[in-house]
């Protein structure tokens, strides 16, 4: 977030390092939209409509630059899905799980769970369709170039993190396993959803699967 003039104590971005970042998020939706092998210089000088001079004084190997390009969106996506999985963990840590004796009562709290899990992955689909396909692509390059291994690592776990902290919440007996299962299957998700021609995406199928996922955590049937 840009600082305004109210903000002395904090350094404001110089016209430097605005240039860099505008060349790095122009990576990532270069990235995104072409590949590893599409993205160059010239392409990202292109996309931000600058000098092709300043992509290469900024980032002379664009190895780096697209390494830092990943780097950047890695940290966009999990500055976010702490923040976008905090209601559906809130939920969970309120209810009173004498209350859910009653199977009716489960599959209602299942159902409510589900519907908001599904409106957080439509958000995510809807909202950052950059990120999710640079995020796709960063799993995928980790075969081919391994200088990216460390920091596909280190955004899965993150990525994990809330998963794990849902399933602890829904009694999992083995919540790193189940929270990994969940985050495969909603990740396929939003990769299935978000390539979808005007979002035409299948929202019932969507709360369907993630309906079931949910109820497989919490033991029901159905």
């Amino acid at each position: 977030m840009f600082l305004t003039k109210e903000s002395p104590t904090v350094k404001r971005r110089s016209k430097g390092e605005k240039t860099r970042l505008l060349i790095l998020q122009s990576a990532t939706e270069v990235l995104a939209k072409n590949g590893i092998k599409g993205t160059t210089h010239r392409a990202i000088a292109k996309h931000a409509d600058i000098q092709l001079s300043l992509t290469t004084y900024y980032f002379k190997d664009i190895q780096e630059l697209v390494h830092q390009a990943f780097t950047l969106c890695s940290s966009q996506v999990t500055a976010k899905t702490s923040l976008a999985w905090q209601p559906a963990i809130d939920l969970l840590s309120s209810v009173n799980k004498t209350n859910l004796r009653k199977i009716s009562d489960k599959e209602n709290f299942r159902d409510k769970l589900s519907d908001m899990i599904t409106q957080q992955l439509v958000k995510s689909i809807t909202d950052s369709p950059v990120e999710l396909s640079v995020q796709q692509l960063l799993f995928t390059e980790v075969q081919v170039s391994p200088q990216l291994h460390a920091l596909a690592e280190m955004h899965r776990t993150t990525l994990l993190a809330p998963y794990i902290r849902l399933c602890e919440l829904l009694n999992s007996s083995a919540p790193q396993i189940d929270a990994d299962i969940m985050l495969t299957v909603f990740t396929q998700l939003e990769y299935r959803n978000v390539a979808m021609p005007n979002k035409e995406f299948l929202l019932e199928k969507i709360n369907a699967t993630v309906n079931r996922v949910i109820g497989n955590m919490m033991n029901l049937k159905g």
